[in-house]
């Protein structure tokens, strides 16, 4: 009997997965930029329907909530030292290479506070936490904790925003501890 065409189609050999999904997602984004990224395009991608993913994934919002928690599921891991300032060091290490490396996932986070996962709102409390105990005030830790954060973000925001065609080059690690360590060299 001769095989039908109707119905939809499939790809037998493709195995989708969430994980999967996510990490083409975020390769897309960091390629195109958010307006570059869709259900429709990620689906060519797969050879699948969009419906598929929506299968998989969710809504668009739980899309790029699964991305931030992939770009940033470990961005808390380091190992815990006794001094505050080398962990504060340490933790924004990780988020600045979080950063650099997918800069249009970050943005996104900055955009919209409902993709701020527990992951980041660890780290932010984990900063203050730190502060706290270089200054043994919690009130003025709580101030330091805050413009480190701040200026944090603000660097986040001029390295994704960067273009490296300009006269000041491209924004680095380095660059960003110089900030981080004269903060910290403050207290």
């Amino acid at each position: 009997m001769k095989k039908s065409n109707l119905g939809r189609p499939t790809n037998d050999k493709l195995v989708l997965t969430k994980r999967i999904i996510v990490a083409k997602a975020i390769e897309l984004l960091n390629t195109e930029g958010e307006a570059g990224l869709s259900y429709r395009k990620l689906a060519r991608e797969f050879d699948v329907t969009a419906m598929a993913l929506k299968h998989h994934i969710g809504t668009r919002k739980e899309l790029l909530k699964s991305m931030v928690q992939q770009v940033f599921s470990e961005v808390n891991t380091y190992d815990m030292l006794e001094d505050p300032k080398s962990n504060i060091r340490a933790l924004l290490a990780n988020y600045y290479s979080c950063v650099s490396q997918h800069p249009q996932v970050v943005k996104l986070v900055l955009m919209d506070h409902d993709l701020f996962i527990n992951e980041l709102q660890q780290l932010t409390e984990t900063i203050r936490n730190q502060a706290i105990a270089i200054v043994k005030d919690e009130v003025e830790g709580g101030l330091m904790a805050d413009i480190i954060v701040d200026y944090t973000h603000g660097f986040a925001l001029a390295a994704t925003a960067q273009n490296t065609n300009t006269y000041l080059g491209t924004l680095s690690i380095t660059d960003f501890q110089k900030g981080i360590n004269w903060i910290l060299a403050k207290v």
